[in-house]
C-alpha cells in the first residue's frame, strides 16, 4: 500500500505517486457520475446536453493520467495547467454548473433556460477540444537543447528583503497619506473602481506595496533554509498585511502564498498534505470573511460601522457560493460565446495586439488596444470601468471564431514543452525557479493573464538582481548522458526512458 505513495524523488516537476494519479482519476469519475445523476434526475430544460459535454471535458482532463508513456508531475507545466485551470475549475464551480445548469447569465438576459445551457454545453466541449489541441501541441514541440547555467549566491539577503519590504511599506504610507487615513485605504474594495485611489492618482502606489511579498518568494528561491529563519516569517507577514491593506485583494493574498508553497515544494520535492489542506481550509475562511468584509463595506460611509456577520462556517460556506457564481451568472466566457458573431463582431486578432503594449501605460497612449478583459467589460457588458476575464477559449473564439482555439492551444502546447526543457536543465537555478513558478500561475494563454505575468516577472526578476547584487550566468556542461526526467539536457541523447517523462 505504502509503494502506492511513493514518488521518484529525481524528478524535479515533483512526480506524481501511482496513488495520486489513481486518486486524481476517482475525483474525475465521481464527480462525473454525481453531475450526469444530479442533471438526469433533474428537470432544467438543456441540463442533459450540459451534463454529457462536461463529461467529454472530465475525459480531455483526466488524458495526462492515462497515457501509457507519460509520467505525471505536480508541477510538470503540461499537467499544472490542468490541475490548475481544469481541476480546480470544477472545484469551483464547473460540476454544480453543468448538473443544474445555467438559469440567468447578467450579459445574456434574454436567453430562456434551455438556450443558455446548450451554451454552457458549447463552453464544456470547446474546452475539451482545446485541451486535445493543448496535448497535441506539446506533443509535436520540438526538443530544446537548453544550457545550464549556475546562479551567484544571495549576499544579505536578510536585510536587502527586509529593504524591499521596506518599499512596499512607503507605498502603503503614501495611499494612506493621499486617502486621508487608514481607515478610508481599507474601504476602497467597497467603492467602485472609478472613486478608487487608484482610479484618482495610479496604481503605481498599489504596486509598490505588494513588491514585498516579491521579495520574500524571491529570498526563498534564493536560499531554501529561509523558512527556517524567524526573519523570513516576519517579512513575510508585514508584506502579506501590507499588501491587503493597500489593495483588499483576496487573490492578492491567497496567490503568493500558493506560490511561495510551490517554491517549497520544488526545492524539497515532496509534498506536506498537512499544510495543504490547512491552507486550502484557511484560504476559503480568507475568500470568505474579505468577501464579507467587501459586501458590508458597500453599505457604510466608515470603518466603524463595518459589523462582520457570520462566523468561520457562515464565511467558508460564502466562498464557495462566491466561486460558483463565477462559474454561471458571471461567466466572461459564456457572454462571448453567447454574444459573438451575431451581437458584436470577431474581433481578428485585437486583443493580442494588446501584448506588445504590455508596458505602455494608458495615460501615455489613450488610444492602445485593449486586452480582452476590457474589451470584454466594454463591448459585452457595457461596463468600461471594470475588466472581466474572457477566458481562454472565449477570447481565442472572440478573435478568430473555432479555429482559433485549436491554433491558439496548439501554439500554447509547444511554450509549455520548451517551459518544461528550460526548468528542467536548470531546476536548481533561483531565477529560473522564480520565472518557471510565475509562469505556471500567471501565464495562461488569454491577454489578462499575459498582462499579469509580465507585470509581476519584471520586478521579480529586478529583486532577484538585488539580492544576489551582480546577473552572471556561467555555462557548465552537464555530467549526464541521459535524464530520467523528461526533458533533453544540453548536448545529451534523448532516450525512450527520457521520452516516457515528457
Amino acid at each position: 500500500m505504502s509503494s502506492l505513495f511513493n514518488r521518484d524523488p529525481q524528478s524535479p516537476f515533483v512526480a506524481l505517486a501511482p496513488g495520486e494519479r489513481i486518486l486524481a482519476l476517482g475525483f474525475l469519475i465521481v464527480t462525473a457520475f454525481l453531475a450526469s445523476f444530479v442533471a438526469l434526475t433533474s428537470e432544467t430544460p438543456g441540463s442533459v446536453v450540459a451534463v454529457t459535454a462536461f463529461v467529454a471535458y472530465l475525459a480531455a482532463l483526466s488524458l495526462p493520467f492515462v497515457i501509457r508513456d507519460f509520467k505525471p508531475s505536480v508541477f510538470h507545466p503540461l499537467v499544472f495547467y490542468v490541475l490548475w485551470m481544469g481541476f480546480r475549475g470544477v472545484l469551483e464551480g464547473d460540476a454544480v454548473l453543468a448538473a443544474t445548469g445555467l438559469e440567468f447569465h447578467r450579459a445574456l438576459p434574454g436567453l430562456t433556460v434551455r438556450e443558455l445551457n446548450h451554451l454552457v454545453a458549447l463552453s464544456f466541449a470547446l474546452e475539451a477540444i482545446a485541451l486535445v489541441a493543448l496535448y497535441v501541441g506539446y506533443a509535436f514541440a520540438p526538443w530544446l537543447r537548453i544550457p545550464q547555467w549556475r546562479a551567484p549566491e544571495p549576499t544579505g539577503a536578510v536585510w536587502r528583503c527586509a529593504l524591499w519590504v521596506g518599499v512596499a511599506a512607503i507605498g502603503l504610507l503614501m495611499l494612506i497619506r493621499i486617502g486621508g487615513g487608514i481607515d478610508q485605504v481599507l474601504m476602497q474594495r467597497g467603492l467602485a473602481s472609478d472613486q478608487r485611489i487608484s482610479a484618482q492618482v495610479g496604481g503605481q502606489w498599489n504596486f509598490l506595496a505588494g513588491i514585498g511579498v516579491v521579495a520574500t518568494l524571491v529570498w526563498l528561491a534564493c536560499q531554501p533554509a529561509a523558512v527556517k529563519k524567524p526573519a523570513f516569517w516576519i517579512l513575510l507577514l508585514a508584506a502579506l498585511s501590507i499588501r491587503f491593506a493597500a489593495t483588499g485583494s483576496r487573490g492578492g493574498i491567497v496567490t503568493p502564498m500558493l506560490m511561495i508553497g510551490t517554491v517549497w515544494v520544488l526545492q524539497h520535492r515532496r509534498i506536506p498534505y498537512r499544510a495543504v489542506f490547512a491552507g486550502v481550509f484557511c484560504a476559503l475562511l480568507l475568500i470568505g470573511f474579505l468577501g464579507e468584509f467587501r459586501a458590508t463595506s458597500q453599505q457604510v460611509s466608515a470603518l466603524d460601522d463595518v459589523q462582520l456577520e457570520g462566523g468561520l462556517k457562515d464565511w467558508a460556506v460564502r466562498a464557495i457560493e462566491e466561486l460558483e457564481r463565477h462559474a454561471g451568472a458571471n461567466n466572461g466566457q459564456l457572454a462571448i460565446l453567447g454574444r459573438v458573431p451575431h451581437d458584436v463582431p470577431y474581433l481578428y486578432g485585437e486583443s493580442y495586439l494588446s501584448i506588445p503594449f504590455v508596458f505602455v501605460p494608458s495615460a501615455v497612449w489613450g488610444a492602445k488596444p485593449e486586452a480582452g478583459g476590457k474589451l470584454n467589460a466594454i463591448r459585452i457588458y457595457d461596463q468600461p470601468l471594470t475588466a472581466i476575464p474572457p477566458g481562454a477559449v472565449g477570447e481565442a473564439y472572440w478573435n478568430f471564431s473555432y479555429p482559433g482555439i485549436v491554433l491558439v492551444f496548439l501554439v500554447y502546447g509547444v511554450f509549455l514543452k520548451w517551459v518544461a526543457c528550460a526548468y528542467h536543465a536548470n531546476a536548481g537555478h533561483s531565477l529560473i525557479m522564480v520565472i518557471f513558478v510565475y509562469s505556471l500561475f500567471y501565464l495562461q494563454p488569454t491577454t489578462p493573464s499575459i498582462y499579469g505575468f509580465f507585470h509581476a516577472i519584471v520586478p521579480a526578476v529586478f529583486i532577484w538582481w538585488t539580492l544576489v547584487a551582480r546577473f552572471r550566468f556561467r555555462y557548465t556542461a552537464s555530467k549526464a548522458d541521459s535524464s530520467p526526467l523528461g526533458v533533453p539536457r544540453a548536448g545529451n541523447i534523448v532516450t525512450q526512458h527520457t521520452r516516457n517523462h515528457i
